[in-house]
């Protein structure tokens, strides 16, 4: 037969639908091709120039696109997971394919929802546990599935208990321990399956204050995400590269009248206070006159409180304000080029225009700047 077909003979294990099929459980070996796969993208977009915003773009759609298949298939080692999220951790934060220790904020909050003071990243291990209690699922809510009837058949026997079998695969053992989470979680037929038991398993973690600063914020991306660091008070000011021994020199570049901090930068500073008066000021709202960080965190928190049009006004001005500064800090450093302060504050405005929905647009665009 298979010389009048033309088949070839194979043995376990063999790739079929671009995975290893195996009855036994896969050895870290077998996993190399996920492994080369996610290499090989990353390595394909280091050559590019993205802000930390489209880099998280693509590590959600592209790279967890191309785990998650395998997730649905089989149980990843920790292993495995602990190396895929060391390369998608490295290009985040660095851009390079190389797997370095490089963080701003660690990547179990970066994969938390942005209402929880996250970014949306999904979490590799919970998301893989969910897709295999979602198998779990299947089993005793899809039976016309031929796979599902012939586990029935086999395994079930008619038994109202499922039972184990020791004869059963390493997945297939794996699949029956779900049922135990099966039971404990609600699930809803009209919303993505996977996402409920994912979130079941994942829990609810403590709400950051800020958090109404983040979530449905109108601003750019790569705005927001800036906006995000700086909430964390990650932000890789001149006073914390001293600290890690990267630099020498402390001053500030906007001023260069004090050490640079992210007390200073965003408090302190007359250059960023100018800027700061003069966009709230075309903006329509008081000049924020916090000392210290707390006071600083309790005023925007207030002012972007709510759904109101105003409320999403600041939020979008605080991110765009933000991520202009520090970008301006960043052009005198690394570029030596400076903006005056009339460009900034056009720019800042200018885009929250651009950005704004029609209502607010309409309210701010007559101002003068």
């Amino acid at each position: 037969m298979v010389q009048q077909l033309g088949y070839n003979m194979e043995e376990l294990p063999f790739k079929y639908l671009g995975v290893p099929l195996s009855t036994k459980k896969m050895t870290v070996m077998q996993w190399y091709p996920l492994i080369e796969k996610i290499m090989a993208r990353i390595t394909s977009w280091t050559a590019r120039k993205l802000s930390y915003a489209g880099r998280s773009q693509l590590v959600q759609t592209v790279l967890f696109g191309v785990q998650a298949y395998w997730a649905q298939l089989f149980l990843i080692p920790a292993k495995v997971i602990k190396v895929i999220n060391s390369m998608c951790r490295s290009y985040l934060w660095s851009g390079t394919g190389k797997i370095t220790r490089k963080a701003l904020i660690a990547w179990e909050k970066v994969c938390r929802p942005k209402n929880e003071g996250g970014m949306g990243l999904i979490n590799m291990q919970i998301w893989n546990r969910a897709a295999i209690v979602k198998l779990c699922w299947d089993l005793a809510n899809k039976e016309d599935k031929l796979w599902i009837k012939w586990i029935y058949v086999y395994y079930i026997r008619g038994q109202n208990e499922w039972q184990k079998r020791e004869q059963a695969s390493w997945m297939i053992r794996k699949i029956m321990q779900a049922k135990q989470i099966v039971d404990q979680v609600h699930i809803n037929e009209g919303k993505g399956v996977i996402r409920q038991i994912y979130d079941t398993l994942r829990g609810e973690q403590t709400k950051p204050v800020w958090q109404n600063i983040m979530f449905k914020n109108p601003a750019r991306p790569k705005a927001i995400f800036i906006l995000w660091i700086f909430m964390y008070r990650k932000l890789a000011t001149k006073d914390r590269l001293a600290k890690w021994g990267i630099i020498q020199e402390t001053a500030c570049v906007l001023c260069a009248n004090e050490d640079e901090s992210l007390d200073h930068m965003f408090l302190l500073c007359h250059y960023v206070s100018e800027v700061w008066k003069r966009v709230l000021a075309w903006a329509g709202f008081n000049n924020n006159r916090a000392r210290t960080w707390t006071q600083l965190m309790q005023w925007c928190i207030q002012q972007g409180k709510g759904k109101a049009t105003r409320a999403q006004l600041f939020k979008m001005i605080l991110a765009e304000m933000v991520y202009a500064l520090w970008n301006e800090r960043n052009k005198r450093i690394f570029e030596d080029k400076k903006t005056l302060i009339d460009e900034i504050v056009k720019k800042i405005a200018f885009v929250t225009i651009a950005r704004s929905p029609m209502k607010i647009s309409k309210m701010i665009s007559h101002r003068k700047i």
